[in-house]
């Protein structure tokens, strides 16, 4: 708390929405809005510097979506982990569902009204730190020690966070990480393993992959699959399976982190 305010920092893209909450939070007795960010590197910056109470985040970001500075904060080691609030457009419950998982603290959907944003600001920032939700037995209270490059890497891809096969490819990509090697057989190893992970089927799991790589091919950066696959990509026949999507990202991540040695 800062003199018994709650210290707030915004984080969304849309600078006239941004305004506006800073505007109405800062008119309120019991809060400061110690600053705004609006792409996700420039937040995490900003969260290291001033140490806020609650970070009010968008999902939708340029450079480092809203998820990506979830996932930093989560393993960053910081001093005092701030409240997360995620707002946002998104209304799929899954998409909700995956960044409570992530380890934001409360979701609220977007259009909202500013005296319900302030209200759940203060319920947040009145939770005693060892019982906030992102630390209950039903939430991740960590990440592993992969799940930061390999969401990075999908970002690069050109991959939604909001996707299902998003969320069911970094999963994958860690677990090929973890093993040391990607799995023989993904029918019969990685897709069940997965499945049971969200209480979903293998194939839905195989389903929902293939269609976020195909996302990448038609929306991401032909620059960077290049990069990373060779000059084979082409967007009517060039997309890799899977697999060896999957094992790709994950050499990919073990290149990057020898040579950062």
């Amino acid at each position: 708390m800062l003199e018994n305010r709650v210290s707030v920092v915004l984080v969304d893209d849309n600078v006239e929405f941004t305004a506006v909450v800073e505007e109405y939070l800062s008119r309120q007795p019991d809060m400061v809005v110690v600053g705004a960010a609006y792409n996700g590197k420039a937040a995490i910056e900003l969260i290291e510097e001033v140490q806020p109470d609650v970070v009010v985040l968008d999902v939708i970001m340029p450079h480092l979506d809203g998820l990506g500075v979830i996932e930093y904060i989560q393993g960053a080691g910081l001093g005092r982990r701030p409240r997360i609030m995620v707002v946002s457009a998104i209304g799929l419950e899954t998409t909700a569902a995956s960044i409570l998982a992530a380890g934001a603290d409360y979701y609220l959907a977007k259009p909202f009204d500013l005296s319900t944003l302030a209200e759940r600001v203060r319920r947040l920032a009145a939770i005693p730190p060892d019982t906030r939700p992102s630390e209950r037995p039903s939430a991740r209270a960590h990440t592993t020690p992969f799940e930061f490059e390999a969401s990075r890497a999908l970002r690069e891809m050109g991959i939604p966070a909001n996707l299902k096969g998003y969320v069911y490819l970094r999963d994958a990509i860690i677990l090929a990480l973890s093993e040391g090697d990607m799995p023989a057989s993904i029918t019969h190893v990685v897709y069940p393993t997965i499945a049971r992970r969200h209480n979903t089927t293998p194939s839905r799991v195989e389903r929902s992959m293939r269609h976020a790589i195909e996302t990448a091919w038609m929306r991401g950066d032909i620059n960077t699959l290049n990069d990373v696959f060779g000059h084979t990509v082409d967007a009517e026949k060039g997309r890799p399976t899977n697999s060896a999507f999957i094992a790709r990202i994950a050499d990919k991540i073990r290149l990057d982190r020898t040579t950062a040695r």
